[in-house]
């Protein structure tokens, strides 16, 4: 694919996110603007009336058992040769951890696209970022998005995130570092999709100055795998379920203070690169999480 798909998807953020920065000046409030949309505190009450019944296989016939670890592997707990865990969720609980926070509002560049914080759920061992249509979003599927930078935002360290994904076509995946101080670039994608095929599992760095760097693995990402990063100075290592299956290295490589973020998003039709729902496309499509872990270089 050619770099145009990647600047027309990540260009100026929409009015919303300058009306809310202007309103984040005003009062004082660190609010973040993410790449795929605009970032707020998860309200007290999800909007709209929930998901319709879900179609598709449910969450656990992707490998595991159970609710406990619904991928049929447990999260990993301590450190690892050359890296000091420093955050580990198996969303065991209800709700998300303080460590988290929901965000919403239309991606940047995508009309076809919204996120609301009421499509982010944690439940059965696992979190659920779900994908529906919304009455009042022109019957749009709306998607969900969570990050950690209020716990864990820092350059280098190593990052593994337990996921699948329902097939659903238009619907995609990114699992992410942005930048701490929500300038773009750089960005550091560790898992994406173009909501195809779900056969295929991009990783893409977009550094500050030159074009994004992007390698990719097949696979079949309906099942669960768990997608990780290892960042160091001046190299990226991407791994999948513990293997090392790209590398990317030089200057280009971030330097700078990021923070993980977890999402699904619906894209419009007529995008050069990614998929828009169809005829086809399930009624509920869900990204799920078992586990992530996070580690300092030691």
């Amino acid at each position: 694919m050619n770099a145009g798909r990647w600047w027309h998807r990540r260009g100026t953020v929409f009015a919303v996110g300058a009306a809310l920065a202007a309103v984040v000046l005003t009062l004082g409030i660190a609010v973040p603007l993410l790449r795929h949309g605009t970032a707020t505190v998860q309200p007290t009450a999800p909007a709209g009336n929930g998901p319709p019944p879900r179609a598709g296989p449910p969450p656990t016939t992707a490998g595991g058992s159970g609710t406990a670890h619904p991928s049929g592997i447990a999260a990993p707990r301590g450190d690892l040769p050359g890296w000091r865990q420093i955050f580990v969720d198996d969303f065991t609980g209800v709700e998300l951890s303080e460590d988290w926070f929901a965000y919403s509002g239309q991606p940047d560049g995508d009309p076809g696209g919204w996120f609301d914080p009421g499509h982010v759920s944690v439940g059965g061992g696992m979190l659920t970022i779900g994908g529906w249509r919304e009455a009042a979003r022109d019957n749009i599927y709306v998607t969900g998005g969570v990050s950690i930078r209020r716990s864990v935002n820092r350059a280098y360290g190593r990052y593994d995130i337990r996921f699948r994904m329902d097939r659903g076509t238009g619907i995609a995946y990114a699992l992410l570092l942005w930048p701490g101080d929500d300038t773009y670039p750089p960005e550091i994608d560790i898992a994406e999709d173009n909501g195809k095929g779900r056969d295929r599992m991009y990783g893409v760095l977009h550094p500050v100055t030159g074009e994004p760097i992007e390698r990719s693995v097949p696979g079949d990402f309906t099942r669960w795998h768990t997608a990780g990063l290892q960042w160091t100075p001046g190299e990226l290592v991407y791994t999948l379920d513990g293997e090392p299956w790209a590398t990317v290295s030089g200057d280009q490589v971030p330097d700078e203070a990021m923070a993980l973020a977890l999402q699904s998003q619906a894209w419009y039709c007529g995008h050069t690169w990614e998929a828009c729902p169809d005829q086809h496309t399930p009624d509920v499509v869900n990204l799920q999480i078992d586990w992530v872990a996070g580690y300092a270089p030691s």
